[in-house]
């Protein structure tokens, strides 16, 4: 029995640490980081990268109105720019952020599981949100009883 510890503790002092992968990408430098991002294209596997230690995924998706859309056809036009890359993680969380720019706007998030800055794992499910629904109005119904 005291072998098996033994053993079972020494195997732990060897073994490798893991580097979190990140996809990483820009819409502008070719086809295949669009939004939404197919994950299980075959593309998609060569954009999956390591990161530094001490880093975390990020996805960036910027879009913007262009100004000399509609003149003629009196339809509009966006320009949507997605880029998906490693930062490090001094000073960040894993959530998303967002601001206006000029004449457009940025989602910025981070998160810190394998290729999870695909976009899909991101944005909060679909359970999170109804769950997060239902504790506000438990919240409300207690407040008015």
């Amino acid at each position: 029995m005291n072998y098996a510890c033994l053993l079972t503790f020494l195997s732990l002092l060897f073994l490798t640490a893991h580097s979190l992968e990140c996809y990483q990408c820009q819409t502008l430098a070719g086809k295949g980081c669009d939004d939404p991002f197919n994950r299980d294209a075959e593309l998609s596997s060569s954009f999956l990268g390591e990161c530094d230690d001490d880093s975390y995924c990020v996805k960036y998706k910027t879009v913007v109105k262009l100004r000399d859309s509609g003149a003629i056809n009196s339809w509009e036009r966006h320009s949507v720019v997605v880029t998906r890359a490693c930062e490090p993680r001094k000073g960040k969380t894993q959530q998303c952020t967002g601001w206006q720019n000029n004449g457009g706007i940025t989602i910025k998030c981070w998160c810190g599981s394998d290729g999870c800055n695909s976009g899909r794992n991101v944005i909060p499910s679909r359970a999170l949100t109804i769950l997060s629904f239902l504790a506000a109005v438990l919240t409300l119904a207690r407040r008015l009883l």
